[in-house]
């Protein structure tokens, strides 16, 4: 029933911080309606009737579910790979503080709030600015109703965002990460307190810190 097999790159990294494994796309295109304007504007008639019905086709594709395609010489673990349901906030909120989420092509406002042993983000889906955001666009950002365990966190480090120091990037134990951006210094500093202690350096004797 799938005419065609799309996919992308995933936000995985490697050691290296080289993306080297697909997903399936589900909101891959031909680009059949580029290419029936083009046989509208400069191809022949039956040119045209061929890219209606290449359109045709592509319009009643079943969107298959998202399922990945691992690269072979990878040591992760797949149950880390796996994507998580939000539960009900475990413990009580340590902190919580308006931020945004930074992820390619979108910004989005909302509400970070961290517990004693996760991290929570919910987007402000009633933003003006949200809602003007393509849907399709929406559908490759991941986080913006997430959660991350603090056993899952392996580096943090700050960043700028739009030349002030007020960003912070999490990097996670599946070889991901999760850009913030937060109001002014020193809630960022409030934030990276409330976060456990962690180092990149344990094997060559380097103190785990914030």
């Amino acid at each position: 029933s799938q005419l065609h097999d799309f996919w992308r790159l995933d936000y995985w990294e490697d050691d290296l911080r080289r993306r080297r494994r697909f997903v399936r796309n589900a909101f891959g295109s031909t680009h059949s309606d580029a290419l029936l304007k083009a046989a509208v504007e400069y191809g022949t008639e039956e040119d045209v009737v061929k890219s209606k019905k290449t359109f045709r086709s592509q319009a009643v594709v079943n969107q298959n579910a998202e399922t990945e395609l691992m690269l072979e010489g990878d040591d992760d673990a797949v149950s880390l790979l796996q994507e998580k349901e939000i539960d009900n906030l475990a413990g009580p909120v340590v902190l919580s503080t308006p931020a945004q989420l930074i992820a390619p092509v979108v910004v989005a406002k909302g509400t970070l709030s961290i517990t004693t042993t996760e991290i929570y983000f919910e987007v402000d889906e009633d933003d003006p600015a949200f809602k003007k955001i393509d849907p399709k666009v929406l559908a490759y950002t991941e986080g913006l109703h997430g959660k991350w365990m603090f056993s899952e966190i392996r580096a943090v480090f700050s960043r700028r965002y739009l030349l002030q120091n007020t960003a912070l990037e999490v990097f996670m134990a599946n070889r991901t990460s999760v850009m913030f951006n937060f109001p002014d210094q020193a809630t960022v500093k409030k934030v990276v307190y409330s976060l456990p202690r962690v180092g990149v350096g344990t094997s060559y004797g380097l103190p785990q810190a914030r």
